[in-house]
């Protein structure tokens, strides 16, 4: 098992998917357009709206915090 993904919760095998680990919970509605993210974690609570391609989840290597800040910076702070 892959470092990153020790002690987290990761279910992706359906249009809803959750990301739990120690900082909080993100749960993701996919289409095939666009991914809305629901964050209830201790940096931040609120959803984000991502292009599903962009694969941000994974590319932060499935950590709630990495995720926020590689939205802030491909989106914006506002996000889509």
């Amino acid at each position: 098992m892959k470092s990153e993904t020790l002690d987290k919760v990761i279910s992706e095998n359906h249009t809803i998917k959750v990301l739990a680990e120690r900082n909080g919970l993100l749960l993701s509605l996919t289409t095939k357009t666009y991914s809305y993210l629901v964050f209830l974690s201790k940096p931040f609570v609120g959803v984000r709206r991502i292009v599903t391609k962009d694969r941000i989840v994974a590319k932060a290597g499935y950590d709630i915090q990495r995720t926020l800040k590689l939205i802030e910076k491909i989106y914006g702070r506002g996000g889509l």
